[in-house]
């Protein structure tokens, strides 16, 4: 009885650590042009279920990450995305810095 209980928790925290949650930085940053990383930044965020739907339909782009921070000339762009249950829900991230 005492094994079986051993066994069921260690299947159980393998479980848990393989549907915890992760994130990744997308090495594609884009860079506009020479010269310091802007003072100013903005943040656009949608979730995708699925892959399918989003919360925020095309609102987490470019454009709206730039309007949120006040940024008229963006110099560099960040993508961040955070997959939670092996991706069955990701949060994507928009992050523009600039003046």
């Amino acid at each position: 009885m005492k094994k079986q209980f051993v066994k069921l928790a260690a299947v159980a925290a393998f479980a848990v650590f393989s549907l915890s949650s992760c994130m990744t930085i997308n090495s594609g940053a884009a860079i506009a042009e020479k010269g310091p990383v802007g003072q100013k930044v903005g943040e656009a965020e949608s979730t995708y279920f699925l892959g399918l739907w989003s919360s925020k339909g095309e609102q987490n782009n470019l454009k709206q990450a730039a309007e949120n921070g006040g940024i008229k000339k963006v110099s560099q762009v960040e993508y961040i995305d955070r997959s939670i249950l092996l991706g069955l829900f990701i949060k994507h991230t928009t992050r523009v810095y600039g003046e």
